[in-house]
């Protein structure tokens, strides 16, 4: 497998645009990536990223710093349900951001009172110690955890 970056920073494998996900992205952070092509199917699975020849290292490495994005929610002011839909409104260190979660999708409960929360773009929203939110913001997690 052959992984580079094109002029515009689209990773590609063996000549494929593909996107880098982590399959673990908290409990195994350094391992084990799906390479997805632009209709979400895996194209290939890097178990890890040191196996790889230096340059496929360089570039999934690059793609990937690009790619991440994990945002810290310190609050929540709202969960609306919108079809089928749930809609988020929450406090961030940047301000407030409203993002959109699947109605099926729940929030995942993390070791040490963490919890965190995946939006329909795949972004990574978490809430480092949910029992240090404020109430209003507790009792709407707990209401739409699973």
């Amino acid at each position: 497998m052959k992984l580079t970056l094109t002029p515009s920073g689209q990773l590609q494998c063996d000549g494929t645009d593909v996107r880098a996900k982590p399959c673990f992205p908290l409990s195994e952070p350094e391992r084990f990536y799906s390479l997805l092509d632009g209709e979400g199917k895996e194209l290939a699975l890097v178990g890890n990223p040191a196996t790889l020849d230096t340059a496929s290292g360089e570039a999934l490495s690059k793609a990937l710093a690009d790619a991440a994005f994990v945002i810290e929610v310190t609050g929540i002011d709202s969960i609306e349900t919108d079809i089928d839909l749930r809609v988020w409104k929450v406090r961030t260190a940047s301000g407030v951001r409203t993002f959109e979660t699947r109605f099926g999708s729940w929030p995942r409960k993390l070791e040490g009172g963490g919890v965190l929360i995946q939006d329909v773009a795949e972004d990574l929203y978490l809430i480092r110690d949910s029992e240090a939110l404020d109430e209003d913001s507790r009792k709407l997690l707990w209401a739409f955890s699973g």
